[in-house]
């Protein structure tokens, strides 16, 4: 069974928009690559903020404003996420951690 993750996103004017991002043999493979996607936006952004100062909250505003949520979809079936991966929960716990903050409970 095959993988793939699809990246929703919002285009300049507000629309949202989708992109392939690649397929993948197994879940844990899409998954790994789920999370690459976001932690590499996520460092970027912290990076070019850094100087200023970013919050936990200041960044995972601006991944939900700006960052792609990739869904990770099983190919030749049914098109639903079919992982139990949370793009918005996971970017959430990683935002706590890139800046230092304790998880929210």
């Amino acid at each position: 069974m095959a993988f793939c993750i699809d990246a929703l996103f919002k285009l300049p004017d507000g629309r949202p928009s989708a992109r392939r991002v690649g397929e993948y043999l197994t879940n844990d493979e899409a998954m790994a690559a789920a999370k690459h996607l976001i932690d590499s936006f996520l460092f970027r952004e912290f990076r070019d903020h850094a100087i200023k100062g970013i919050t936990a909250d200041g960044l995972y505003a601006i991944y939900t404003e700006r960052g792609e949520r990739p869904v990770i979809l099983r190919l030749g079936g049914a098109s639903t996420n079919i992982s139990k991966f949370n793009a918005l929960k996971y970017a959430k716990a990683r935002c706590d951690e890139i800046c230092g903050s304790t998880p929210s409970a």
